[in-house]
């Protein structure tokens, strides 16, 4: 199965980013929190997308120490 998702950051505070996801919609949101990288999907499904944007996300903020604008994860 493939999978195809962008992201957006659209809040971040000093303990947590959140993100909206999705393709082609955007309409779905992720909460990560930045100590214990632990997250939470506000509809609750922690589906295959919801993991590719999550270790899409986690790996370039590893990569470039910041957390990411926006972008995209296909698998």
């Amino acid at each position: 199965m493939a999978i195809v998702q962008r992201f957006l950051k659209i809040r971040e505070t000093e303990q947590e980013v959140e993100y909206t996801y999705g393709f082609p919609e955007m309409d779905r949101f992720l909460t990560i929190q930045k100590g214990s990288g632990e997250f939470t999907v506000a509809d609750g499904r922690e589906d295959h997308a919801t993991w590719a944007v999550f270790w899409g996300i986690m790996r370039r903020q590893r990569a470039e120490s910041t957390w990411p604008s926006g972008g995209g994860v296909q698998h």
